[in-house]
C-alpha cells in the first residue's frame, strides 16, 4: 500500500521529524515494516537517520531529515497490507474483495511540527477497480481533521468498489460493504440504518450523530468480529466470504453490529480498563434492546445472553477481581471475557429493580441518562460519581453489593425478570475440560 504525505511548512527552515510505532496498538506491524521512505522539497531530494526510541506506549521508529526543510515537503513510503492470519483485534489493513480495509493507525508515519494543527486526507484510487471510492470516520471522500495530526489516527477507512452504500448529502448513518459478505448487504445495511435510530432515540442525549458503519469480508475464514472507535462515531465489522467460511450465522453477525455500534452511545468510564461498564452495558444493551424493539427475535436474545452468560459463569475467572483480571494479559480471553458476562448480569438486575421500584415507569437507561449527559458536558464517569450516582438510585447497600459482586468477584445471581417479561432463567451446569460449572440459561416464554 502507498502514502504520500503533503506538509507545509512554515517559518524558519526545519529538520522534519515524523514517527510511527513499530507495532500500532502492539499488535500491527507499521514502524518495522516501512519501506521506500523518501522525502524532499523544493530542493529535491533529503536523506533521513532512522532511529528506533521508547515511548509510554511502546517503542517508536523515528525518522529525521538529514537537513532543514521549508514549504510544501512530500513524504512517500510503503507497506504491506496486514495477512489474514494476524491475530488480535481487527486494526490492521487488509485486503476484502478488490480494496482494503482497517484502522488509519495502522498505516501512518506521523509528521511532528509544533503548532500543525489542521490534516487532510484525500483518495487516489486510479489504481484501484473501476468504480473505486474511499471512505473514512469523520468524513466521505475528504477527512479534514482538525488539531495535531494524531487526530487521523484510530479511524476505520476503506477503499475499493463498496457495495451497498447508504451515502446521500446530510445523511447522519452511512454503511459501505467491501468484498462478498455472506448475507444480502443491503438488507443488512438497512437494518444497522434501524438499530442506528433506535439506539439515538433510546439514549437520547447524543441526539443522531454522524456514524460510519464498515463491513469487510475478507477472502478467508473469518467469523463475525468487530472493533468500534467511539471517539470517531464508527465501527469495523469483519466476516468472511461464504466460499472460505461457508454456513455462517447471520444472527451472530446482527449482534456483532449491533454490539459495536452500542459502544458509541455507552462511551468510556473515566478509566478506560473499566470493562465491567464498557463492555458489561454494551453487551446488556445490545442483547436487550433490538428484542424489546422487534428487531430480533427473542430466541436469538436469549442465545445470545446465555452466551455472554457461559462467558462469565463457565470460566475459572469468575470469581477474580476486577483488578486481577484487568491486569491479565489479552491473549487468555477466557478470563478477559468474564467482565462482559459479569456486567451483563449486573445491569441486567439493576434495571429489573429500577423497574419494579417505579412500577416500570422508569429503565436502567433512563436513569443513567443524567450521568452521561453530565460527561459529555465534560464531567468523566469516575468511580466516585458511579458510586453517588448507585446510592441516590438504590441506597447504600447497593454500593456495598456493586462492590462485592462486580469488583470483588462474588456471584450474581440473575432476577426471574433480569432480561424483561418476555424471558425466563432457569438454573443448569456445563462441563469445560475437566471441569463442571453451574450457570443459567433463558428461554422464551
Amino acid at each position: 500500500m502507498a502514502v504520500e504525505e503533503r506538509i507545509t511548512m512554515t517559518g524558519q527552515p526545519q529538520r522534519l521529524t515524523l514517527t510511527a510505532p513499530v507495532r500500532f496498538a502492539g499488535i500491527v506491524p507499521i514502524g518495522s515494516v516501512v519501506s521506500d521512505f523518501t522525502v524532499a522539497d523544493a530542493g529535491g531530494k533529503v536523506g533521513a537517520s532512522v532511529s528506533e526510541v521508547a515511548s509510554a506506549a511502546g517503542p517508536v521508529r523515528r525518522w529525521i531529515s538529514d537537513r532543514d526543510l521549508t514549504g510544501n515537503v512530500m513524504v512517500r513510503y510503503r507497506l504491506p497490507l496486514t495477512p489474514f492470519s494476524e491475530g488480535g483485534p481487527p486494526y490492521g489493513m487488509k485486503a476484502a474483495g478488490l480494496g482494503v480495509a482497517g484502522n488509519s493507525g495502522s498505516v501512518l508515519v506521523l509528521p511532528e511540527i509544533a503548532g500543525l494543527r489542521r490534516s487532510t486526507l484525500r483518495w487516489d484510487l486510479s489504481r484501484m477497480a473501476p468504480g473505486s471510492s474511499g471512505v473514512i470516520a469523520g468524513g466521505t471522500d475528504i477527512l479534514i481533521a482538525e488539531g495535531a495530526p494524531e487526530a487521523l489516527i484510530d479511524r476505520w477507512l476503506m477503499a475499493g468498489p463498496l457495495e451497498a452504500a447508504q451515502k446521500s448529502s446530510g445523511d447522519r448513518f452511512n454503511a459501505y460493504t467491501l468484498g462478498a459478505p455472506p448475507f444480502d448487504a443491503t438488507t443488512m445495511m438497512a437494518w444497522s440504518h434501524r438499530v442506528y435510530t433506535l439506539l439515538a432515540d433510546t439514549f437520547g442525549y447524543l441526539g443522531k450523530p454522524p456514524y460510519l458503519l464498515a463491513i469487510r469480508a475478507l477472502d478467508a475464514p473469518s467469523f463475525a468480529t468487530g472493533t468500534a472507535s467511539v471517539g470517531n462515531s464508527a465501527s469495523l465489522i469483519t466476516v468472511g466470504s461464504p466460499t472460505y467460511l461457508p454456513g455462517q450465522d447471520v444472527e451472530r453477525v446482527k449482534g456483532t453490529i449491533a454490539h459495536e455500534m452500542t459502544h458509541n452511545w455507552v462511551g468510556q468510564f473515566g478509566d478506560r480498563s473499566a470493562s465491567w461498564f464498557n463492555e458489561g452495558l454494551t453487551v446488556y444493551v445490545s442483547a436487550t434492546l433490538p428484542c424489546e424493539a422487534g428487531l430480533r427475535d427473542w430466541s436469538d436474545c436469549a442465545n445470545e445472553i446465555g452466551k455472554w452468560a457461559r462467558d462469565y459463569y463457565g470460566s475459572v475467572a469468575r470469581s477474580w477481581t476486577m483488578k486481577r483480571i484487568e491486569a491479565t494479559p489479552f491473549a487468555r480471553e477466557d478470563v478477559r471475557r468474564v467482565p462482559y458476562g459479569r456486567g451483563m448480569m449486573y445491569f441486567a438486575n439493576l434495571d429489573a429493580q429500577i423497574r419494579a421500584a417505579s412500577n416500570g415507569r422508569r429503565t436502567l437507561l433512563t436513569a443513567l441518562r443524567p450521568l452521561f449527559e453530565e460527561r459529555r458536558a465534560g464531567q468523566p464517569l469516575t468511580m466516585q460519581r458511579w458510586e453517588a450516582w448507585l446510592d441516590r438510585e438504590r441506597g447504600p447497600k447497593a454500593v456495598v453489593l456493586f462492590r462485592d459482586t462486580v469488583l470483588e468477584g462474588g456471584m450474581i445471581v440473575p432476577e426471574p425478570n433480569a432480561f424483561g417479561d418476555r424471558l425466563r432463567v432457569r438454573p443448569t451446569h456445563w462441563t469445560i475440560g475437566n471441569r463442571t460449572f453451574d450457570g443459567y440459561e433463558w428461554h422464551v416464554l
